[in-house]
């Protein structure tokens, strides 16, 4: 069979690259599928290819500053918070002095955090104040017990999970930012989603239960395809969160679940690139 041809410019350069051909498979029982397909293992190689990742030093999100920054931005995100939202509430904090002087007196956070915060010209409230407080100062304490400045990757991830409030993937989120990490991964909602209709994530899979799992596989299929885990995460989570209503649906018509009518592209701003240098 013949391999399919990815062509593509980029400013004034052509570019023309090979992808086996769809009927192939990249890992067993995983075929390569059309480029021209969303959310193929074709399409994803493409894309990172078109913009321009597999030239890229760093991950998009590796940090330009300390590990405090970074375990207070991510512990700040998650489950309800959008990234602009948890960019506003660090932002609050970092100018109160909590984060610099490691407070870990829990009513200072909560008053910090319980304050309306400037969202683009809009005041909002940040989600979960008192539960995050309790958190974040317990952050503080280990952290002024702890040195995990000179831990990177999965071992910097295994000591984080030791402080309360942080799981697999937020401390997951921070070892990849800090370290530029390729051997753990961020199995947030969008990733998985973007997993199940792929095919290197089987819908039956839940990252409560199987992170670890999921996280090789993750990792293996990046192995495969010849991306960087740390690199090409971020283009799925920017692309999937872009596709927003779409990408559901057909998630959702992956996995059997009550679909409704197909929804237009939602005009949603990217993933911040937080603390981050950009290539």
């Amino acid at each position: 069979m013949i391999n399919q041809i990815v062509s593509y410019w980029i400013e004034d350069k052509h570019y023309i690259r090979e992808i086996p051909p769809a009927d192939y498979e990249v890992m067993p029982g995983l075929k390569w599928g059309s480029h021209g397909n969303i959310f193929t293992p074709a399409y994803w190689l493409s894309q990172y290819w078109m913009a321009k990742l597999d030239e890229a030093e760093f991950s998009p999100y590796k940090t330009a500053t300390n590990i405090l920054d970074e375990i207070v931005f991510c512990m700040l995100g998650g489950f309800g918070v959008t990234a602009e939202l948890s960019m506003a509430a660090f932002q609050h904090c970092k100018s109160e002095g909590l984060i610099d002087n490691k407070v870990t007196d829990i009513s200072e956070w909560e008053r910090t955090l319980s304050e309306k915060l400037d969202l683009n010209g809009r005041l909002v409230k940040y989600r979960y104040p008192k539960q995050k407080s309790k958190y974040l100062a317990s952050a503080m304490q280990f952290i002024s017990n702890n040195d995990v400045v000179s831990l990177r990757g999965k071992q910097l991830r295994d000591e984080l999970l030791k402080i309360n409030g942080v799981g697999f993937k937020t401390a997951g989120w921070i070892a990849r930012n800090f370290s530029d990490a390729d051997d753990v991964a961020i199995l947030d909602i969008h990733l998985v989603r973007a997993g199940v209709i792929c095919g290197f994530f089987s819908k039956e899979q839940r990252v409560e239960r199987d992170y670890m799992a999921m996280e090789e596989q993750f990792i293996n299929f990046c192995n495969a395809i010849g991306t960087r885990p740390s690199v090409l995460d971020c283009l799925v989570w920017d692309q999937m969160r872009d596709f927003g209503g779409f990408a559901l649906d057909i998630y959702n018509s992956v996995t059997d679940t009550k679909t409704t009518a197909v929804r237009p592209l939602q005009n949603t701003q990217s993933q911040l690139p937080l603390f981050s240098h950009l290539m």
